[in-house]
């Protein structure tokens, strides 16, 4: 059973989210060769200020 955790940024809409998570579906299909079914995709957000690059604050 395939697991896709994908961290960004918060604020994106209901609708974008859910555009997101069938086209990984789609592509996890396809390339593992696995049921919809099977996968499950997480989407994790943070608030701006929690997020950091080489140190940075993004």
């Amino acid at each position: 059973m395939p697991i896709v955790t994908v961290s960004m940024f918060g604020g994106r809409t209901q609708i974008e989210k859910d555009r997101l998570a069938e086209a990984i579906t789609e592509d996890v299909t396809r390339i593992l060769k696995v049921q919809k079914k099977e996968v499950i995709i997480v989407i994790e957000e943070a608030p701006r200020g929690n997020w950091y690059s080489a140190g940075v604050r993004l």
